[in-house]
């Protein structure tokens, strides 16, 4: 059988060995056929074969972002919202505000996303009267880095609709000393209210913010992502997916999209499995449910066993977002149904709460073989460690977000529990599941900078990240996490994942053969070639 494309280099790595070797990949009809020698390959070569040759350039399979916000990433990529993550204070993030509002008049609301209270040098956090100051006619919403806090002016409570009264069932506003609105709101159950305003958007600035977002995904060799925020089964939401789904069908999702729905509070997930139904193509498909049981630890929501080191009040404030009994019956129906489950877990409590709902779950319905993740693990109990390969559960972390939150870890949970902080090693040595990925928009979808961090562990500077703890991986490891473990959380390894006869075409070539260069280019790779189902969808 001849193929439609070939492509060959002195460094190809399939996911299925820990170095890469010369040679390339056939495909035909969007499947790898064969991957191969050079020579091994002659014989799939016909008259209308495309042969790519790319010398010392790498080949492996395309990027899978095992936790990613697809429409909370795309919009912060999109021309309507300001970046402000480079801000180091309040003022700085201000005067970029001020000077997107300006440029922008015709935009009804002002939107930002990037500022970040460890970059803020643990200033106290920001307040509705410095926006007041510069936007005090239209609605301002700047969401925090970590996405588990909004930063609102007077405009943006009032059109959100919130008041000193106002209650959530896992989360809260920050007040004054006088109990008024401060303008800031914790935790995604406060935070939906301005997510319905802020992320509100008629259907062809929509259609227009994921055209563009599929571009830069292909750019960065990103094949494989997921919509993790958890969204409700409002119409709004249903709208919205419906809109991707128009997409999937008319060819224009150039990046596969797993879709995870609301778990928390649910009792029945009969809308869940009628839209998996519905949203089912290759390129768009609801996969499972999202839940969270904690928050963040530079705002002291995450969810610890102990109490926090710098403030021994708490083990953190207003959690857990849901009770262990409510959690374990949600897991076992939902997983009874055949949904999987994924849980926002930072804190080392989260962990711990999360993987006795999955053992609860095994009890109660057998080993039913769905890939259940906890998202994130930023710490853990050494006793907790060895559960995810016992209990089937997949770890996905997010390497970047070790530097990016600029040693605060040390200062939360001390020098003792940051043993295990991110604690990618332990987790690989037992034979567990490690995923990959960004947590887009908290970082950028450049898979690079989390790979290198977990290989290398440092930070920007280029100095030890956290605790100098040995949870170091190899490179292969950390690449295979990016590429097969995402594969596996996304219950699609069958598929995706490796370079192998049979499964989907997906493969992309790095600008240089990360196996022969220093470990501290990893974090600078380029992408000069992406490949999904066979077609190019991005070349340098």
């Amino acid at each position: 059988m001849f193929v439609n494309t070939i492509i060959k280099s002195n460094a190809v790595f399939t996911g299925l060995q820990d170095k890469p070797f010369a040679g390339g990949v056939a495909i035909a009809e969007g499947k790898i056929l064969a991957v191969g020698s050079a020579e091994e390959l002659k014989k799939f070569e016909g008259p209308d074969t495309k042969v790519l040759e790319y010398g010392d350039n790498m080949i492996m399979p395309g990027l899978i972002d095992g936790h990613e916000h697809l429409w909370w990433g795309a919009v912060a990529d999109s021309r309507y919202m300001v970046d402000i993550t480079a801000s180091t204070t309040e003022e700085e993030a201000v005067a970029m505000i001020k000077e997107f509002a300006e440029a922008h008049p015709e935009f009804p609301r002002v939107r930002g996303f990037g500022w970040f209270p460890a970059t803020w040098n643990d200033a106290p956090l920001p307040t509705k009267d410095s926006l007041d100051a510069i936007v005090p006619d239209r609605p301002v919403y700047m969401i925090c880095a970590d996405c588990h806090t909004i930063w609102m002016n007077t405009k943006a409570l009032e059109e959100a609709g919130y008041t000193p009264e106002s209650t959530f069932d896992g989360g809260h506003m920050g007040l004054t000393e006088d109990s008024e609105l401060n303008g800031l709101a914790f935790e995604p159950a406060a935070l939906e209210l301005a997510w319905q305003k802020l992320y509100d958007f008629p259907e062809e600035q929509i259609v227009e913010i994921i055209e563009g977002f599929m571009k830069g995904l292909a750019s960065q060799g990103v094949t494989s992502i997921s919509e993790m925020s958890a969204d409700g089964y409002e119409d709004m939401y249903y709208k919205r997916h419906k809109v991707f789904q128009a997409l999937s069908e008319q060819g224009k999702l150039t990046t596969r999209v797993h879709l995870y729905t609301k778990f928390k509070g649910m009792k029945n997930f009969d809308t869940a499995k009628e839209w998996q139904k519905e949203f089912c193509s290759p390129t768009f498909r609801l996969n499972g449910l999202k839940g969270f049981l904690d928050g963040v630890t530079s705002t002291y929501t995450a969810l610890l066993l102990a109490p926090y080191e710098d403030n021994p009040s708490t083990c953190g404030d207003g959690c857990p977002l849901i009770e262990q009994d409510a959690l374990n019956a949600g897991v076992i129906e939902a997983n009874r149904v055949g949904l999987p489950v994924r849980l926002h877990c930072i804190g080392d409590g989260a962990v711990r709460m999360a993987l006795d709902a999955f053992e609860e779950s095994i009890k109660a319905n057998g080993r039913h073989g769905l890939p259940n993740t906890i998202e994130h693990i930023e710490s853990a109990d050494p006793a907790d460690i060895p559960r995810f390969v016992e209990l089937d559960v997949i770890a996905s972390m997010q390497g970047e977000h070790l530097p990016q939150e600029n040693n605060e870890k040390l200062i939360r949970i001390g020098e003792e529990r940051c043993r295990y902080e991110w604690p990618f090693r332990s987790i690989v040595d037992t034979g567990a599941t490690l995923a990959f990925g960004t947590d887009f928009p908290v970082v950028q979808y450049n898979q690079f900078p989390g790979i290198y961090a977990g290989v290398a562990r440092r930070n920007y500077d280029g100095s030890i990240a956290g605790a100098d703890n040995g949870e170091k991986l190899t490179l292969a490891e950390a690449l295979s996490a990016n590429t097969l473990g995402s594969a596996k959380a996304y219950g699609r390894a069958d598929e995706l994942g490796t370079l192998e006869p049979g499964k989907l075409a997906d493969v992309i070539v790095l600008d240089r053969n990360l196996f022969a260069r220093p470990e501290e280019e990893i974090k600078d790779t380029k992408v000069v070639l992406t490949i999904v189902d066979g077609e190019i969808t991005y070349q340098a």
